[in-house]
């Protein structure tokens, strides 16, 4: 009896390092060099296993890569939330969820974000796969909205919509800001994207929130002026008629003069 449990749990292990190699070897191809450029065949070759071992575990190219996206989900929430719990305040819990996306490790470069655009990219074409991602989205979305809403009542943080709605506001924002960085490193500094977070999270002091240990900007693209600016004699901002525009003349025409 011990002698065949023994062996049972050899041929899990077995089997669950066969899946983890499919897995890892998958998400990697698939990043670089998007989903339709990959095989199953290339796929197996590069976990040191057969094509027969990826039909065993998935059923097929496309149960692998449904398979890759919920790997990568629970990958996600799992260092996510250990690394919220070390922060120690909103705003480096903020700070926190950006380094996930937009620094990988050094392991995978890049690999998780790359990958969620090939997923949207082949969704956008295959009904199929958009389907899978839809239900997983959902799925995500009420969790994510559960776990902002106990979180913003926790730090008195007063979300721009309801939880889910606010989820998929931020999802769109860190999404779009990563591809931002990608294509120019220094247009999305970390200190904008923390800001943009704490906006949208209404986190108190949300113009103020930046990581820990980072200086504030100075003044220019993406800093919100400290005070009132008071335009230059004879400018106007295009379309703004701000707090400071002067509405009295201190010299006042003298009588029969025209003002």
């Amino acid at each position: 009896m011990y002698r065949g449990e023994t062996v049972a749990q050899t041929q899990e292990e077995r089997k669950a390092e066969t899946r983890g190699r499919l897995l890892d070897a998958a998400a990697a191809l698939f990043a670089e060099q998007g989903i339709d450029g990959v095989s199953v065949d290339a796929v197996a070759g590069a976990a040191g296993r057969t094509s027969g071992a990826v039909y065993a575990h998935f059923g097929s190219k496309q149960g692998l890569l449904l398979a890759v996206l919920d790997a990568w989900r629970q990958s996600v929430v799992t260092v996510l939330s250990a690394e919220v719990a070390l922060s120690d305040s909103p705003a480096a819990q903020l700070a926190a969820v950006w380094d996930n996306v937009a620094s990988p490790s050094a392991d995978t470069p890049g690999r998780w974000a790359l990958l969620e655009h090939e997923l949207w990219l082949r969704a956008s074409r295959d009904p199929e796969v958009a389907e899978a991602l839809r239900r997983r989205t959902a799925d995500g979305l009420r969790h994510s909205g559960g776990e902002l809403s106990r979180w913003a009542a926790s730090v008195g943080a007063h979300p721009v919509g309801d939880p889910e709605e606010t989820v998929i506001l931020v999802k769109a924002l860190m999404t779009g800001l990563e591809m931002q960085r990608r294509i120019e490193p220094g247009s999305v500094p970390d200190d904008l994207a923390v800001r943009g977070l704490a906006a949208l999270v209404g986190l108190p002091g949300a113009d103020r929130a930046r990581p820990a240990g980072r200086p504030r900007a100075s003044s220019g693209a993406g800093e919100p002026p400290s005070r009132p600016i008071r335009p230059r004699p004879g400018h106007r901002r295009a379309g703004v008629a701000g707090p400071s525009v002067r509405t009295t003349n201190p010299n006042p025409p003298k009588e029969g003069q025209r003002p």
